[in-house]
């Protein structure tokens, strides 16, 4: 009778021996969950490795999260469900498919949007297990020995983490893959823009960062939130959830480098800032050696990754973004050792801006002084009784800068995304429908002032284009360097593991 109920159970195990003492546990009965069939465990963890649909593994995601971010589920229901282990390989396994292969190989691939969205969702729940499993693994330590110990207890988990390699392989793959696209004529001078564009979509200026120096009132802090792209985020988000079918067709034609190009750009952003939250978290723990600091007293804020990664100097100058703050209208700004031209607005000039011609020659065009920065380009007049002080008119940021003609003693420029030029060129009628014209003395200061400007805007496209190039290659060359496991911290990983 006993067999015949242990076949009813639908691939169970048998029953274990009998214990001669109920508080032993023979290994029949420790390794019984290994043999009880899991489907639901086991679909979620095809989903995440990406071996479903692109929708699957970004709904897979979406669940995964909700339960990570339940503090109801502690860490060890995770461990006995052996969630840590078995989904962190899953995750790894995602982050380094061949995404040609997944774009090409059905009648019907997934758009580039959906690769990015699975992307970002797959890996934001690593770093979550992440966080999790670290979490789990400090609690059950002894908070004393810690105290008391200089070193990281993190550091293995970190050089053996599948997740970890697998993080730094695909954010070297994509950084040569964005590098490659870079250099492609298609592309050419777009891929820049394009950077830009996905850096300011990331990063956004922050109140609280930037007020914790008043000292630096002037200076603007700009993070990247890492929490907006949490897959729980997306659980109200129709596009996620309905199958849009124009949305999961790649682009045809020519395009196809430049959708490419958006793509890749998109992704090594989002790693890139993923391992740097990471790094940030390492170094928290590691950087002080003091037995007496209490670097692990507050437990919750100790092991938890820090969603929040300020922009450093590499984003701000790719970017194109201004952290210290421009010259406001009317504010004096001193024309020694700048490039400048005289000159004044066309003919037809505002009332306002009329004004300011009260008292001069009408017959002169050297109302207005045209400084040209390596940064910005200035519309100023010039102050009464200082010749080298001026007035700010209007602050125009060069990477707005999309063209300039001459006609004849007037020189147009074609200035793009109006709304993050200063405030005050709308005012004054400077700047109008993405327009700026200026009138010179001839035709000859025209052709100067264009050919000055054009240097300029030329030589700060190319720094820019050498700063992404610097950046691409130090991500290609970091996710390449084999990781070689400390050995003295062999036995004390064991030790923090087994606890």
């Amino acid at each position: 009778a006993d067999d015949d109920d242990d076949d009813d159970d639908g691939g169970c195990p048998a029953p274990s021996p009998a214990r001669t003492n109920e508080n032993s546990t023979t290994d029949a009965d420790r390794k019984s969950d290994e043999f009880v069939s899991n489907p639901i465990r086991s679909g979620l963890r095809t989903m995440l490795a990406g071996k479903a649909s692109m929708e699957d593994s970004v709904l897979a995601s979406m669940l995964v999260a909700t339960i990570l971010e339940n503090d109801a589920v502690d860490g060890h229901v995770l461990e006995t469900l052996d969630v840590f282990s078995t989904f962190e390989t899953s995750l790894a396994a995602y982050l380094q498919r061949d995404l040609a292969e997944v774009h090409g190989a059905d009648v019907h691939p997934p758009s580039l949007n959906a690769l990015a969205r699975g992307m970002e969702t797959c890996s934001m729940v690593g770093m979550m297990l992440a966080e999790r499993l670290l979490h789990h693994r400090f609690s059950s330590c002894d908070i004393e020995e810690l105290r008391d110990s200089t070193r990281d207890p993190f550091d293995r988990y970190f050089q053996t983490s599948e997740w970890i390699a697998a993080l730094d392989a695909s954010l070297s793959y994509f950084a040569a893959y964005s590098r490659t696209l870079s250099q492609s004529k298609n592309v050419g001078d777009l891929f820049a823009e394009f950077t830009e564009m996905e850096i300011r979509r990331r990063y956004a200026q922050d109140a609280e960062e930037t007020h914790l120096h008043p000292d630096h009132h002037d200076d603007i802090a700009w993070v990247c939130h890492l929490h907006n792209f949490f897959p729980s985020n997306l659980i109200d988000d129709a596009q996620s959830l309905i199958i849009d079918g124009e949305d999961n067709h790649p682009a045809a034609g020519s395009s196809n480098e430049i959708e490419a190009a958006k793509f890749a750009i998109r992704i090594t952003l989002h790693l890139r800032c993923l391992k740097k939250c990471i790094e940030e978290f390492r170094e928290r723990c590691s950087s002080i050696v003091d037995p007496r600091s209490n670097r692990w007293y507050d437990q919750d804020d100790c092991v938890s990754f820090r969603t929040t990664q300020k922009a450093d100097d590499a984003i701000l100058v790719i970017g194109g973004i201004q952290t210290t703050r421009l010259p406001r209208v009317g504010t004096d700004i001193d024309l020694r050792g700048r490039t400048f031209f005289r000159g004044s607005l066309p003919t037809k000039a505002s009332p306002r801006m009329t004004s300011f011609r009260k008292g001069t020659n009408s017959n002169t065009v050297s109302d207005l002084a045209i400084v040209i920065d390596p940064s910005e380009v200035y519309v100023t007049r010039p102050k009464r009784g200082d010749p080298n002080r001026c007035t700010v008119l209007a602050a125009i940021p060069l990477r707005t800068v999309v063209a300039s003609a001459t006609e004849g003693a007037l020189l147009h420029v074609a200035i793009r995304r109006q709304e993050n030029v200063a405030e005050t060129q709308n005012e004054n009628n400077i700047v109008k429908n993405g327009k700026m014209t200026l009138r010179f003395e001839s035709n000859a200061t025209s052709l100067v002032v264009k050919e000055c400007l054009d240097n300029y805007c030329s030589a700060y496209r190319s720094r820019i284009a050498s700063e992404i190039d610097d950046m691409l290659q130090k991500l290609m060359s970091e996710g390449s360097q084999p990781k070689s496991p400390d050995p003295e911290n062999q036995e004390e990983w064991a030790d923090f593991q087994g606890a």
